[in-house]
């Protein structure tokens, strides 16, 4: 029923990438692997269930990079060739396998810089005086989120089935995350109803790139007493099956709350999830719903900051109704920080459940405490 297909690259053969796969014929989007994947790649469509064939459009990301590679496999044309044979020969269908090679996406390409003529000046002597320049330092929020992209993947996969959702194709929201995770979602408002793009870096605040794991948004209270919300928007998959013996089925959904603490001396705060995971039906055994969606907002706080978090106003999403993902977390206070992260878990081979309360401390503990003693640059 299908070839396989070798995705290889004479730049990034070697690294590890993550691929999209969507088959011309079924508008549906396949996450190859799981997780990451080492180029190149066999990919035996024939192995999925329902098998498939190799015709459609590949989406390549390769580790650390924000611009994906688009590969198209379209299906072949047959041609009609009218043959008059008194005998009928039966003739053997050769099997294909296409290699096809990744084009780079042209943002990888840096031109080439042409070599501009300078004219010759004739030098006079003159007292000079040289002025000594310091170089500005960079900003905090710089430093945070080259810290944080550097070295969070390493705290995440210390959560137990950590899975590594897809950010494609949004600039400001994940449509789809890999596994049906998202219809349209994880879109980060701060204080007002324009979603933030990511990668977007200020003087107070930040939001992380795409594919950096787990996504970080950071903000900082300042040294007023004043409010700052986070807020996420969206909906998750909607997860659609047939059943030999029962029929048509879909997912449900299901929303979990939970809070708690984490304290590593000088830096300390308190958490607050919403877990948005997928429940088979009764009837099935053995089948696998998508990842989960488990957004963490969270306090930094510091006695060396003189920080003061008066109240928190908790507008997470309505537990009665899971296919709204909408929440928003506002903190009230000075000297402090209010953040939000995204975790997800998934195993191939076991229901997704949500991540347990004491890696979800021990990941704040070891990331966030780790990043403001690293970077040492709280300013108010």
């Amino acid at each position: 029923m299908s070839n396989t297909i070798i995705i290889s690259s004479i730049n990034y053969d070697g690294e590890q990438a993550e691929i999209l796969f969507k088959p011309d014929n079924n508008n549906v989007t396949i996450h190859l692997g799981p997780g990451l994947v080492t180029l190149p790649y066999t990919f035996d469509p024939s192995t999925l269930t329902p098998p498939r064939e190799v015709y459609g459009m590949y989406t390549i990301l390769v580790a650390g990079s924000d611009c994906p590679n688009f590969l198209n496999v379209p299906r072949p044309i047959p041609t009609v060739t009218p043959t008059h044979t008194p005998t009928k020969t039966p003739t053997p269908t050769p099997t294909i396998t296409p290699t096809p090679t990744l084009t780079p996406n042209p943002c990888f390409i840096t031109p080439t810089p042409t070599p501009t003529l300078t004219p010759t000046v004739t030098y006079t002597p003159t007292p000079t005086i040289t002025p000594t320049i310091t170089p500005s330092p960079l900003p905090c929020f710089q430093l945070y989120n080259t810290w944080w992209s550097n070295n969070s993947y390493i705290y995440y996969t210390a959560i137990t089935d950590n899975y590594t959702y897809s950010f494609l194709p949004g600039v400001n929201s994940i449509v789809n995350g890999g596994y049906d995770m998202f219809n349209v979602a994880n879109v980060i408002l701060l204080n007002n109803p324009i979603p933030k793009i990511y990668g977007t870096i200020s003087t107070d605040f930040l939001v992380t790139r795409r594919n950096v794991w787990p996504q970080l948004t950071l903000v900082s209270l300042g040294n007023t007493v004043s409010p700052h919300s986070i807020g996420e928007d969206g909906s998750p998959s909607v997860q659609l099956g047939n059943d030999p013996t029962y029929g048509q089925y879909e997912v449900s959904r299901e929303v979990i709350l939970t809070n708690g603490t984490y304290d590593c001396g000088n830096i300390n705060g308190s958490w607050y999830r919403y877990s948005n995971i997928g429940v088979n039906p009764s009837f099935l055994s053995g089948s696998t719903p998508s990842p989960s969606i488990e957004y963490v907002w969270f306090t930094v706080e510091s006695t060396e900051w003189v920080s003061d978090i008066n109240n928190i106003s908790d507008n997470r999403g309505d537990i009665s109704q899971p296919r709204n993902l909408t929440s928003t977390v506002t903190a009230t206070g000075e000297n402090a920080f209010i953040g939000m992260v995204l975790l997800s878990k998934f195993s191939p081979n076991s229901p997704s459940t949500i991540i347990p309360n004491n890696q979800v401390t021990q990941f704040l503990q070891n990331a966030i405490c780790t990043m403001f003693n690293d970077v040492n640059c709280a300013k108010f």
